[in-house]
C-alpha cells in the first residue's frame, strides 16, 4: 500500500471533505429551488426548506474557508521546511517537472531532472553504476531508496577535487488513497498522482576525512612495523599479539613464526620476564635459532584493553657498552684537553662576579702570572679601571638582555707583560634546556692586540701625515706665487733704487724677509715631500765627519756625541743640505730632551726589506736600505704625544722661552720621505728615544756619477732610474758683478748684449696675476716682446692668432688646463718652441707630469728677478 487509508486530520484532506460537503449543499439548494418552481402551491414548505438548505451551504462555505486557509499555511508550512532546509531539496512530478525547490536545489540541478543530472555527471567510479541503477529501479517501482555517488566536480562548480560525495535519497510522495483493486488502470493512474521527494548531502569532505584517517592509520602501522626499534605486545599469558620487522629480525625469525607465540619461547635459560607491573626496563637475554644468545635492553609497560591487562614492549638493540662510552669519554676529554691548552689565544672560566676559576697557559703566560696567582682571583684586578667598568656592564647586559656573546677592546695594568687585548666573552648555559636558567658564568678568549694597536696607530699617524703634507703643499704653491711676486718687486725697485737711496735699506728688509718666508715655504714643502731638491750620491760616513764640528758645537760640551758605523753601508741619494738639516733637527731636539746633558749616539747600518712595506698611505718598495739611529738618553715622549710629534706646529715645548715653530720633525717628515725612504720613532718615557731613518742604499757606480752629458740619471740597488738631476749650464760669458755689503745681486744681470731682444717673442702664462705682471714687466724691461696670459685656454686663443712665439714660459698649476697639457698642445702646433716650466714643487713631480720633461726647462718658485732673466737668457741663446 502506498499510504494509510485511515482518516487523518490533515488540512487538505479536511479542505477536500468540506469542497464536497458544499457542493451538495449547492446542488440541494438547486433542487428546492426548481422544485419551487414546478410546485407552487407548495411555497410555504419550499421556501423553509430553501431557508434551511441555505443556511447548511452558508455554514459549509464558511468551514470551507477556514478549511483552504488551513490548507494554504499547511502548504506554506512543507515549502518553508523545504527551504530552509541545508541539503538540496526537490519535489518533481512524475513527468519530471518542479513542484518546489530550494535555491541549493535550484543551483545544483538547473532545469535539469535529478535523475539525468546524476547520469550526466557521474563519475567513472566503479560502484556508481549499480548504485546508480538502484535509484532508477526506486523511481519506477516508486520505492524508498539512500544510495551514495561520486559526481564530477565540474557538475557541482567546484574546483578543489576531481569529483564530489554525495549521499542522495529518494521518497516517493502520494496525496490520493489508492484504488483497493490491483489492475493496469490503478496502476498507472497511482504512478501519475506520485510526487517524489529528492534530497542531495554533499558528503565530500566527510569522505575526504575517513580517507585521510585510513591512510594515517595505515601509516601509523607501517610506521610502527619499519620502526628501527623492535616493539611487541603481549597479554596476559605472554603470548605475542602484535610484533614487527625489528624485532623479528633481532630474534632472527618471520613475522609468521612470531605470530601467537609465548615470548618466553625465545628468552635464553635462567632469563624470566617480569610479572606485570606498570614500568619496568632493564636486560633481558634472547636465545636465537642458531644457539647464541643476544643481550638487549628492555623497557615495558603495561596497559587494560577491555579490561584485560596487555603488555607493550621496547627492545633498544646496538646500544653501545660499558667499555665503549669510558672510551668516547676518554677521547672527548682529550678533545678537550687539545683545545683548550694548546689554543693559541687564552682562555679564561669566569664566575658571574668575574672571578676566574680557571685558565690555560696561554692566559697564564699572558698576565705574566702563574696559575696559583691567576686562580680564585677577579679579573677586574688586571684591568685598569676605565675598562673595568666598561667590562662590568658588558657582563650585566649578558645577564640582563641574554646576549650571546660580544668583544671589547681593553688596557691592561702596567704590572701585566702585555699593554692591551681583545676579549671575547660568551655565556655559559646548558645547551640542551628549554629552562631559562641563569647564566652559571663567562667563557674569555684573550688576543694580544698590542702589536696592531701599535701598528694602527702608525697607520693612522701616517695616513695623518699623509693628508696634512697634502695641505702644507697646498698652502706652499700659494706662498711661493705670493713670493715670486713680492721678490721680483722688490728686484725692480733695487733697480731704481741704489745704495745711497733712502730707501734701499727698507727694500732690502723686505727682500730678507721675504727669502725669510721663502725658507719657512722651504720647510713646509719638505714636510709634504714637494720641495725642490738637488740630490746627489753621497758617503754617509764622510758627510757625518763633516757635520760632527757643526754638531759638537750645537749640542754644548756637556752632551757626549757619539758615532757607530756599520761595515759597507754603501751610497745614500739625497740633497747634502737638506740631509744636513734633517740630523741638525734631530741633534737639536735631543739636545732638549737630554736638558743639555746626556749622550747622543748615531748609528748607522745597512738593512733589506724583502718585500714591499706599507706606510700609510705609501708603499715603500722592497730593496736595500741605510739605516740611521739617532738615540738619545733624555726624558723620552709620552705614549699620547708619539703620534703628533711629526706634525706642523705642534711642540711640547710651548711654555719654554724661545722655543720653534713645531716644524722641525715635520720637516724631517718630508725630507726623509721626499728621499723615498722612511722614519721610525722608539721611545720609553724616562730613558730616551731613538729616531730611526731609513734610506735607500745604492752602490758606487762611475757610469753615472760622470759629468759624460748634461743630466744624470740615478739608478736603485737592482739598476731601475731613481732620479734624474738636470745639471746646471753655466754659459762662457762675461757677467757684471756688484757686490753690495751684505747683499749679493749678482742674479739681477743683464745679458740683452748677447741676444738680439727684437727678434724673440715670448708667451708668458700665469694665472696669478702679481707674478703675470712681474714677470711681464721684468722681460719687457730686458727688451723682450712679451705677451701675457692669464690661463692656458687664453694662450692656445693668442697662438693661434700670432704663432711667431719664440718661448713659452708657463706655470704648471692653473685651474682648467694645466702648464703640462698646454706645452703638448703647443709643441704640437710649434715643434721647434723653447718651453720654461715653473713650479713651486720639486723637478721630481713636475716630470712625472711630462713625459718628455728632458725637452723643456725648469725653474722654481719662488725666483727673483734675476734668477727668471738669466734662464730666459740662457734658453734663447741655447742652439
Amino acid at each position: 500500500m502506498l499510504c494509510n487509508s485511515k482518516i487523518n486530520n490533515r488540512p487538505d484532506k479536511l479542505l477536500q471533505s468540506s469542497l464536497i460537503k458544499l457542493s451538495f449543499s449547492l446542488v440541494s439548494l438547486t433542487i428546492v429551488i426548481i422544485m419551487f418552481l414546478l410546485y407552487p402551491q407548495y411555497h410555504l414548505y419550499l421556501i423553509i426548506l430553501s431557508a434551511v438548505v441555505s443556511c447548511y451551504c452558508l455554514i459549509v462555505t464558511i468551514k470551507t474557508l477556514d478549511a483552504g486557509e488551513a490548507a494554504i499555511s499547511y502548504g506554506g508550512f512543507a515549502n518553508e521546511l523545504i527551504h530552509n532546509s541545508s541539503l538540496a531539496c526537490r519535489i518533481e512530478n512524475p513527468q519530471g517537472e518542479v513542484i518546489i525547490q530550494n535555491d541549493i536545489a535550484k543551483d545544483l540541478f538547473k532545469n535539469s531532472t535529478v535523475i539525468n543530472f546524476l547520469e550526466q555527471n557521474l563519475s567513472e567510479e566503479n560502484a556508481n553504476k549499480s548504485a546508480f541503477y538502484r535509484l532508477q529501479s526506486a523511481c519506477q517501482n516508486l520505492c524508498r531508496q539512500k544510495v551514495i555517488l561520486s559526481l564530477n566536480s565540474s557538475a557541482a562548480d567546484r574546483v578543489s577535487n576531481s569529483y564530489e560525495w554525495y549521499e542522495i535519497s529518494l521518497q516517493p510522495i502520494y496525496l490520493r488513497k489508492p484504488q483497493i483493486f490491483n489492475g493496469m488502470f490503478s496502476i498507472k493512474k497511482i504512478r501519475k498522482e506520485t510526487y517524489f521527494y529528492w534530497k542531495m548531502d554533499n558528503i565530500t569532505a566527510k569522505r575526504n576525512m575517513e580517507t585521510i584517517f585510513n591512510s594515517e592509520n595505515t601509516s601509523l602501522h607501517d610506521f610502527l612495523d619499519y620502526l628501527p626499534v623492535g616493539i611487541y605486545t603481549v597479554n596476559k599469558d605472554y603470548r605475542i599479539t602484535y610484533a614487527n620487522h625489528c624485532f623479528a629480525d633481532f630474534l632472527n625469525v618471520s613475522l609468521a613464526e612470531l605470530s601467537n607465540k609465548l615470548l618466553t619461547d625465545f628468552l635464553a635459560t635462567n632469563s624470566v620476564l617480569p610479572k606485570f607491573q606498570n614500568k619496568w626496563q632493564g636486560s633481558l637475554y634472547f636465545s636465537l635459532p642458531d644457539g647464541s644468545v643476544k643481550e638487549t635492553f628492555v623497557l615495558q609497560n603495561s596497559y587494560l584493553k577491555n579490561t584485560t591487562p596487555e603488555l607493550h614492549g621496547v627492545v633498544l638493540n646496538h646500544l653501545p657498552t660499558t667499555e665503549e662510552l669510558k672510551d668516547r669519554i676518554e677521547q672527548s676529554s682529550d678533545q678537550i684537553s687539545w683545545l683548550f691548552n694548546n689554543a693559541p689565544v687564552g682562555i679564561m672560566f669566569l664566575q658571574s662576579n668575574g672571578i676566574i676559576m680557571e685558565g690555560n697557559q696561554v692566559a697564564f703566560r699572558f698576565f705574566g702570572c702563574s696559575a696559583n696567582e691567576l686562580i680564585n682571583k677577579s679579573i677586574y684586578s688586571f684591568i685598569d679601571e676605565q675598562n673595568s667598568e666598561k667590562l662590568q656592564k658588558e657582563l650585566k647586559d649578558i645577564c640582563t638582555h641574554n646576549k650571546d656573546s660580544f668583544s671589547i677592546d681593553i688596557k691592561l695594568k702596567n704590572e701585566c707583560k702585555k699593554s692591551s687585548a681583545m676579549l671575547y666573552i660568551s655565556p655559559m648555559k646548558h645547551l640542551h634546556t628549554t629552562d631559562q636558567i641563569p647564566i652559571k658564568g663567562f667563557v674569555v678568549y684573550l688576543i694580544d692586540n698590542t702589536h696592531q694597536k701599535n701598528l694602527e696607530q702608525q697607520f693612522a699617524q701616517a695616513q695623518k701625515m699623509q693628508a696634512v703634507g697634502q695641505l702644507a703643499g697646498g698652502v706652499a704653491h700659494d706662498f711661493n706665487n705670493l713670493l715670486t711676486a713680492m721678490i721680483g718687486f722688490t728686484d725692480l725697485l733695487l733697480q731704481r733704487h741704489g745704495v745711497g737711496d733712502p730707501s734701499f735699506a727698507d727694500l732690502i728688509q723686505i727682500k730678507q724677509n721675504a727669502n725669510r718666508a721663502a725658507g719657512l715655504v722651504r720647510q713646509l714643502l719638505a714636510f709634504s715631500r714637494k720641495q725642490p731638491l738637488q740630490p746627489k750620491l753621497i758617503d754617509i760616513i764622510e758627510n757625518f765627519a763633516e757635520l760632527n764640528h757643526m754638531l759638537k758645537r750645537i749640542l754644548g760640551e756637556q752632551i757626549t756625541l757619539k758615532f757607530n758605523h756599520g761595515a759597507d753601508l754603501g751610497y745614500i741619494k739625497v740633497d747634502p743640505v737638506q740631509f744636513s738639516q734633517v740630523i741638525i733637527n734631530l741633534a737639536v731636539n735631543a739636545k732638549d730632551a737630554m736638558n743639555g746633558n746626556g749622550i747622543l749616539t748615531i748609528k748607522t747600518s745597512t738593512t733589506t726589506l724583502n718585500e714591499d712595506y706599507q706606510f700609510g698611505d705609501d708603499i715603500i718598495k722592497a730593496g736595500d736600505f741605510v739605516v740611521i739611529d739617532v738615540t738619545d738618553n733624555g726624558c723620552g715622549i709620552a705614549p699620547e704625544n708619539i703620534s703628533r710629534i711629526f706634525d706642523p706646529f705642534f711642540s711640547t715645548k710651548e711654555n719654554i722661552v724661545g722655543s720653534g715653530t713645531g716644524l722641525g720633525l715635520a720637516m724631517v717628515y718630508g725630507i726623509v720621505r721626499q728621499t723615498e725612504g722612511f722614519i721610525k720613532v722608539t721611545s720609553t718615557v724616562g730613558k730616551g728615544t731613538t729616531f730611526s731613518i731609513f734610506l735607500p742604499r745604492f752602490e758606487n757606480n762611475e757610469e753615472t756619477t760622470a759629468q759624460a752629458s748634461l743630466s744624470e740619471v740615478v739608478t736603485g740597488h737592482n739598476g731601475t732610474p731613481i732620479l734624474r738631476v738636470q745639471e746646471k749650464i753655466t754659459p762662457p760669458l762675461n757677467i757684471n758683478q756688484k757686490i753690495i755689503v751684505g747683499l749679493n745681486v749678482s742674479n739681477t744681470i743683464d745679458r740683452t748684449q748677447a741676444v738680439n731682444t727684437k727678434s724673440a717673442k715670448i708667451l708668458f702664462v700665469e694665472d696669478e696675476d702679481a707674478v703675470r705682471s712681474f714677470g711681464v714687466r721684468a722681460l719687457q724691461k730686458k727688451g723682450y716682446e712679451v705677451i701675457g696670459c692669464n690661463s692656458a685656454e687664453n694662450a692656445l686663443e693668442c697662438v693661434s692668432q700670432n704663432m711667431n712665439i719664440d718661448l713659452l714660459l708657463t706655470d704648471m698649476v692653473m685651474p682648467g688646463m694645466s702648464g703640462a697639457e698646454l706645452t703638448q698642445a703647443l709643441k704640437e702646433k710649434l715643434p721647434k718652441l723653447k718651453v720654461i716650466l715653473a713650479s713651486g714643487y720639486s723637478e721630481e713631480i713636475v716630470r712625472q707630469q711630462l713625459p718628455d720633461f728632458d725637452d723643456f726647462d725648469f725653474i722654481t718658485k719662488p725666483y727673483s728677478l734675476g734668477d727668471l732673466t738669466a734662464k730666459v737668457f740662457d734658453v734663447l741663446n741655447r742652439e
